[in-house]
């Protein structure tokens, strides 16, 4: 399977546990179970190391090579699960989930400076076209729900698009842009995703850990990070941890531009789900099937450029 394929699993993942969320927000009563993906992923990735772990091509680092990778891949980890998850779930309590998801799309564009800063890569010409029809296709389903948003009557008065929102939302499309280039360089000094993703999300953790901590106290902190552990929340954590999983593995034989942007599939996938499922959210017919027909285009040229 193919770097890219795995990206467009890894966006499916994400899509479900996107849906997920918005179930279990209702029940919530602590962080919606962000914690609780963030150590199932963890676990996850410790135990297809265990099991399958090792470098793909052979190699063995040297001491001080392996502590460079370990540190790349907490950074990494940090960046996404930390910051980036952290920063767009603030957004969102401040902007309003549709203009927080929109943000979350600025993340491939972020992806291009970083990417050539870290990792000197620079996009094929087949890269960007199937890029552009991917990212096309999102924006045209996202943009009109943008537009057609408005406050509910009972909704909080802090939801509006203040410039802490749009900054925080921001913000995480950086940290979750960093993680993919963080990622991408430290597999290319340990080329063993399930490693990378271990390390990462016991670096995630921790920094989520530390912070509300922080903010809350031992005991309080330690509350608020336990409470939520409904279905809607394991099937939000079980979504990410695969996600995040699939993303190494994309990593690994994928140019971090590609990955990025077929991320971005993540909005479709949802909306499918929501449509042919769930049915808990209004879904535009005809935008989603214009947007799909771009999107598949766009994917079947980063799969078989």
């Amino acid at each position: 399977m193919t770097g890219e394929a795995f990206a467009v699993l890894a966006a499916l993942a994400y899509g479900v546990a996107g849906v997920a969320i918005v179930q279990g927000r209702p029940m919530a009563r602590g962080d919606n179970g962000v914690f609780l993906s963030v150590l199932l992923t963890a676990a996850l990735s410790c135990l297809l190391w265990l099991g399958w772990g090792g470098t793909t091509t052979g190699a063995h680092p040297a001491p001080r090579d392996l502590t460079g990778a370990i540190l790349i891949f907490a950074v990494a980890g940090i960046c996404s699960n930390g910051i980036g998850r952290q920063a767009m779930y603030w957004a969102t309590e401040r902007i309003g989930a549709v203009r927080a998801g929109l943000l979350r799309r600025l993340t491939p564009l972020f992806v291009l400076p970083c990417a050539y800063l870290l990792l000197g890569e620079v996009p094929a010409p087949q890269t960007l076209l199937g890029s552009a029809l991917v990212l096309a296709g999102v924006l045209i389903y996202v943009l009109p729900q943008t537009r057609a948003a408005r406050p509910a009557p009972d909704a909080p008065s802090q939801i509006s698009a203040n410039p802490l929102g749009l900054l925080l939302g921001t913000l995480s499309a950086l940290a979750y842009a960093l993680a993919f280039a963080f990622r991408g360089l430290g597999l290319d000094i340990l080329p063993d995703p399930t490693f990378g993703a271990m390390i990462g999300a016991f670096a995630g953790a921790l920094a989520l850990l530390a912070l509300a901590l922080a903010r809350k106290g031992l005991r309080d902190g330690l509350r608020h990070l336990s409470r939520d552990r409904q279905a809607a929340h394991w099937l939000t954590a079980l979504g990410l941890s695969a996600g995040q999983i699939l993303q190494f593995f994309a990593l690994h034989s994928a140019p971090v531009v590609s990955v990025a942007l077929l991320g971005t599939l993540e909005v479709m996938f949802s909306a499918a789900i929501i449509l042919l499922i769930t049915k808990g959210e209004t879904v535009a017919i005809r935008p989603l099937i214009l947007a799909s027909i771009l999107s598949t285009a766009g994917t079947a040229i980063l799969l078989f450029a």
